[in-house]
């Protein structure tokens, strides 16, 4: 939870009624969950620790990919599996339910699309933060967001386009087997990087 956490965990104990009366009980509480947190950090680390481990003995590296960690990237990674089960972008995208859902019933059809729910939440999830930390850490994603912002679009709406990027970026890697580079810089048709493989 990190030490700003605890901090303010035990700020918070020192004014409550509680301590103040000294009753042992809460102490005792107080105690067990300190103890719980421990635990699970370091359950958390020794897993961290076998995913990098894991991650390592793949053929690809951290750096073969635009963005991530080795965490976020063994996430998506496992959900994948092979990726010769895609045999085209569009059903690697839907598998990731980072698609339009279409509704339609008799002669009614929605206008607005909405995202599709398909997929394992937690790595929609995943792909989520890393379309936002692309944003802010790549500048042709941050600039991407800025021209489609300043032309009248919804950020949320550029984040899932992000996401559909780096997406295919990925899809694109694994297909190919290369590793990614930005170095090529950024196209009029495409804001983003251009896709170099070294």
């Amino acid at each position: 939870m990190g030490s700003a956490q605890a901090q303010a965990i035990v700020s918070a104990a020192d004014t409550t009624i509680g301590l103040l009366q000294r009753q042992q009980a809460l102490a005792i509480k107080l105690e067990v969950l300190a103890s719980g947190i421990i635990s699970v950090n370091m359950q958390l680390q020794r897993v961290e620790a076998a995913i990098e481990d894991l991650f390592h003995h793949l053929r690809y590296n951290r750096s073969d990919f635009p963005v991530g960690g080795i965490q976020s990237l063994a996430c998506i990674l496992a959900e994948i599996e092979d990726v010769n089960r895609f045999p085209t972008l569009k059903q690697f995208l839907s598998h990731f339910g980072w698609c339009p859902q279409t509704f339609q019933t008799g002669g009614f059809r929605q206008e607005h699309h909405r995202m599709s729910h398909a997929g394992n939440r937690y790595v929609r999830r995943a792909l989520w933060m890393l379309a936002i930390m692309a944003i802010n850490t790549v500048p042709a994603y941050h600039d991407y967001l800025q021209r489609r912002t300043a032309a009248g679009k919804k950020k949320m709406h550029t984040i899932v386009a992000v996401g559909r990027k780096i997406l295919s970026v990925i899809y694109a890697v694994l297909k190919i087997g290369r590793s990614y580079t930005s170095e090529g810089g950024a196209s009029h048709a495409d804001p983003c990087p251009v896709l170099t493989f070294l």
